[in-house]
């Protein structure tokens, strides 16, 4: 089975109060896929500025291919990121960005998988481009990434409708489940009728420490989560989408792969920023521990 994985989208810092790192949610999940020994390559744009060499010299030290990153005039993309008492993450997104204005290239190698978000096509050049990669024969995974006040209901309906496997939050699935008419915060009615109103293939809903719910057509699956001390949750739901994927493409159980990418989001939630090393022998003790 061919594995190739291109992850479409924006990479930036994310700026704490006690400094930056590295970030962008297809940036994440590419070095999440990467660390698991996935092939992936990633198709983005960073400034030509000296964050931008920096986030080019950071793809390298993960083994990433930088053949795809466009440079451009704009600014390297920044997040400053605002911690909760409780550790969570709200974000301010500097607009516009190199990674507003990726263009489609030349030519690109084909691929299996296209893992791309939402916050990429606030822009329509960006949008346009993947708009294009969505046209191929690709298994197109949507990972939802709602970040106020770039939040387009059409744009999101349109990626929606393309995608075969759609992950999101539980409050972006009350929001679009509300957008079309129910008011209801019942999870598996939302779950039902963004499923079929979208004609999805599979839905995966991260419920944050409580864990993930799937639905397919034939099923529906319950992971419970697994707690950590939490550092920061910039990051989990990358790392949670990463795990995912390079076991569903290994075509593991459903309920393993679901299990397994609980495991990984809460591994990366108990370190400190977006991409901590992967040790799969801590991801295994932490199984053991429950």
């Amino acid at each position: 089975m061919k594995n190739k994985i291109l992850c479409f989208g924006e990479m930036l810092w994310d700026i704490f109060p006690d400094g930056a790192v590295p970030g962008g949610a297809p940036m994440n999940v590419a070095i999440g896929l990467k660390k698991l020994g996935s092939d992936v390559f990633i198709l983005s744009s960073c400034g030509k500025d000296e964050l931008g060499e920096n986030l080019l010299e950071y793809l390298h030290e993960n083994d990433l291919s930088t053949e795809y990153v466009q440079q451009s005039n704009y600014p390297t993309g920044a997040v400053n990121v605002h911690l909760s008492e409780k550790k969570d993450a709200t974000y301010e997104i500097v607009f516009p960005s190199a990674w507003d204005y990726i263009h489609e290239p030349e030519s690109i190698p084909e691929f299996d998988f296209l893992v791309y978000g939402s916050l990429s096509c606030r822009n329509s050049i960006s949008f346009e481009t993947l708009s294009s990669l969505l046209e191929t024969e690709a298994f197109k995974v949507f990972d939802v990434n709602f970040r106020a006040p770039f939040i387009d209901q059409s744009v999101i309906e349109k990626l929606l409708i393309k995608s075969d496997l759609v992950k999101m939050n539980h409050e972006e699935l009350f929001q679009i489940s509300a957008w079309n008419g129910l008011e209801s915060e019942d999870l598996e009615l939302a779950a039902d009728l963004v499923f079929k109103h979208y004609s999805l293939n599979m839905l995966c809903v991260t419920l944050g420490a409580e864990g993930a719910f799937l639905k397919t057509a034939d099923e529906e699956l319950y992971q419970s989560g697994f707690p950590v001390k939490i550092q920061d949750t910039v990051g989990a739901g990358d790392a949670f989408l990463a795990g995912f994927i390079h076991n569903y493409m290994r075509e593991k159980p459903l309920k393993e792969a679901l299990e397994y990418a609980c495991l990984l989001g809460a591994w990366v939630a108990s370190q400190k920023g977006a991409n901590p090393l992967f040790i799969v022998e801590n991801i295994k003790k932490l199984k053991q521990e429950f």
